[in-house]
């Protein structure tokens, strides 16, 4: 079979000096290492949107709104309710459009508005907005101080797409150095949340530069920094250049399979870099508040034969992420091949996890979940399946390189609801099975079944004690053809280590148990697009306060920051601490050996989106000095993308030596 391949990477300059201070003997002694909220780096890459094209609704009376605008376009705005009243900007700013001028035109910018959905990409989402007989966009009634409004209906439908379905409109702007002028956005809105797009030229990828903005039932004033906007997050980094602004558009977004709202916006307004709000003092520089670390040899040491197991062989590891365990990520072509297991292995990396949501092999997956006679068994694409897991163990194995089969749900599969379901749970067990048959007779003993990740991924609601039902039955299913090779268990909620400081071990002594942390989640998230943390930017590691600020707007915090983060970036003084990592970490081991069996780390690491270098290399080597104090065995997240120790290179393992040789490390090796 035939698969395309990339070149080789090349180590990060942090990550060569983090792994080089790991020493080479794995089996030595050494001694200590998801928040509540997903911490793996899960950033979806939508299809690109169009910008220059205006799509009339097909149908304009599928919304009663619609129908009645279209026949009606003159209704008297004082006849509807009184809302508002909203204001009109005025200033040395630019009014872009306040609609009442009952056409889909703005005078100012001199463009016509537009709209455009996810129909190209297998979703079936509507966007309607009211037409006059030409078909064009026109202004909807209102009555709060104003009398039009922009208004926009729509259904987002998801379809056959993997992604999250969308619709969007917006207006054309002519890129004039004069626009350098402007610093901001302003407007009115009422209806479902929503994202507003700045979009520039520099920005050839897609990856806008954007905000995100909640629903509001009632009229609410959107005020919007352009210094506070951020990028999605898929594509590269640009920085924002007022200049080069091209388009204003608005696009609303869903997770749900179907859902329908609306949105009216009035007064869109530029604001003049004079009229942005400042930001304003709002924190203190504190000493940094360092915990005290206390425990004993025998409250860390433990004696069951799995630990120096787990030790020699899931010690030094890395992940391979974002690929196989995407929502759509069945195993297409080869991403990655043994030119990368022996760049790992050359750069003293021992271990290799694979997360691949193995249930997608699975060619009849639904209908033996929905069989209520037991008649249908569940089938699989070997070829496909086995291809990729194959070739992995034959690499890893060649370059003395322990691996870890990871079953990784991005598609959030198996969740509150099909946790109670038994045929689902019987679906996961059996798949399992499956696996664990095709590798009973190898005779490696570094092979390692990592049950389910993160279980319930996206939301977390699934309960340990359901978990717990459903882990067992993967268990035994395991069990009743492999009893050889060692499972992976890691609790409910990303993996807690407070569930499982509360957990019985299971019976079998087979097991190896996991964790995951990303604190403080402040630093190793700060930028990530996904999060609550997206414009958060420029947090050290450690903590310093030559390094604080009075103004926590330095750090990205806008208005639109969720409370708990602003909070959590304000006591960083108390948790940016590789002292406070291992309060969290020393509860897991603690109990570890309590309970005489291994815990390990297999997931962790920093983005590299807006953090430097040096505070990543001092995270990376306080957690390396957590894991080597507690003995706790630890694998990274991951080989490349955005929490990546390692950099894109080009003719092989030749760019990685001419990197090596770089200044940071000093004398070529």
């Amino acid at each position: 079979m035939n698969f395309k391949t990339k070149s080789s990477l090349a180590l990060s300059a942090a990550a060569l000096l983090f792994l080089s201070l790991c020493g080479d003997d794995s089996s030595k002694s050494a001694a200590p290492d998801e928040p509540a909220v997903n911490p793996t780096d899960s950033t979806t890459i939508p299809t690109p949107l169009p910008t220059d094209s205006t799509t009339v609704p097909a149908d304009s009376t599928a919304n009663p709104t619609d129908s009645s605008a279209a026949t009606n376009p003159t209704v008297d705005p004082s006849t509807l309710p009184a809302e508002g009243p909203i204001t009109l900007p005025e200033g040395k700013g630019l009014l872009v459009d306040d609609f009442e001028d009952g056409d889909n035109h703005s005078a100012t910018i001199d463009n016509y508005w537009y709209t455009y959905s996810d129909n190209d990409n297998y979703c079936a989402s509507v966007i309607t907005t009211p037409v006059n007989e030409d078909g064009d966009i026109i202004r909807g009634a209102v009555n709060n101080g104003s009398k039009y409004a922009l208004q926009v209906n729509y259904t987002l439908d998801k379809g056959e797409y993997a992604y999250d379905p969308y619709v969007g409109w917006g207006i054309q702007v002519a890129e004039d150095d004069a626009n350098g002028r402007f610093g901001g956005i302003t407007y009115w809105y009422k209806g479902g949340a929503h994202e507003v797009h700045i979009e520039i030229s520099d920005v050839t990828d897609y990856d806008v530069h954007l905000a995100k903005v909640k629903a509001s039932r009632t009229w609410t004033q959107a005020v919007i920094r352009f210094k506070d906007l951020v990028q999605g997050g898929w594509g590269a980094e640009v920085p924002f250049d007022a200049k080069h602004i091209r388009a204003i558009s608005f696009q609303a977004k869903g997770n749900a399979k179907v859902t329908s709202d609306s949105l009216f916006i009035d007064n869109i307004y530029l604001q003049d870099t004079s009229e942005v709000e400042a930001d304003k003092p709002d924190m203190t520089i504190n000493d940094p508040v360092i915990p005290k670390i206390e425990f004993t040899e025998a409250e860390i040491t433990v004696t069951s034969p799995l630990q120096a197991k787990a030790m020699k062989y899931l010690n030094k590891g890395i992940n391979f992420t974002n690929w196989l365990e995407n929502a759509d990520g069945k195993f297409k072509e080869l991403l990655f091949d043994a030119t990368d297991i022996k760049l790992l292995a050359d750069n003293g990396i021992k271990s290799l996890r694979l997360p691949i949501d193995l249930d997608l092999y699975a060619t009849n997956r639904d209908a033996f979940v929905k069989d209520t006679t037991g008649t249908v068994k569940l089938a699989f694409d070997d070829s496909t399946l086995f291809t990729v897991l194959d070739s992995f163990v034959e690499w890893t194995g060649n370059y003395n390189m322990s691996f870890v089969i990871d079953y990784h749900e991005y598609d959030n599969s198996y969740n509150a609801t099909s946790a109670k379901d038994n045929k689902y749970i019987q679906m996961m067990a059996e798949t399992w099975k499956h696996v664990a048959a095709h590798y009973a007779e190898n005779t490696r003993e570094d092979i390692f079944f990592e049950l389910l990740n993160e279980p319930d991924m996206s939301a977390g609601k699934v309960t340990a004690a359901q978990w717990t039902v459903a882990a067992q039955a993967m268990i035994d299913s395991i069990r009743s053809v492999d009893k050889k090779h060692t499972i992976l268990f890691g609790d409910a909620q990303w993996y807690s280590i407070s569930l499982l400081a509360k957990r019985t071990p299971f019976t079998d002594d087979n097991i190896v148990y996991v964790i995951h942390t990303y604190e403080p989640f402040a630093f190793t998230h700060q930028g990530g697009s996904w999060t609550d943390y997206a414009t958060i930017k420029g947090i050290p590691f450690p903590y310093d306060p030559a390094k604080w600020s009075t103004v926590s707007g330095d750090f990205g915090v806008t208005k639109s920051t969720q409370s708990y983060v602003k909070s959590n970036i304000k006591n960083y003084y108390k948790t940016g601490s590789k002292e406070a990592i291992m309060v969290e970490i020393l509860k897991a081991k603690k109990w570890a050996a309590t309970n005489n069996v291994p815990v390990i780390i297999n997931e962790f690491g920093a983005l590299n989106l807006r953090s430097t270098a040096q505070d990543r290399l001092n995270y990376l080597t306080a957690m390396r000095e957590i894991c080597d104090t507690l003995q706790i065995p630890w694998t990274h997240w991951g080989y490349t993308g955005n929490f990546s120790l390692f950099e894109g290179g080009s003719q092989g393992n030749q760019a990685h030596r001419r990197y090596r040789q770089g200044p940071w490390l000093g004398a070529a090796e």
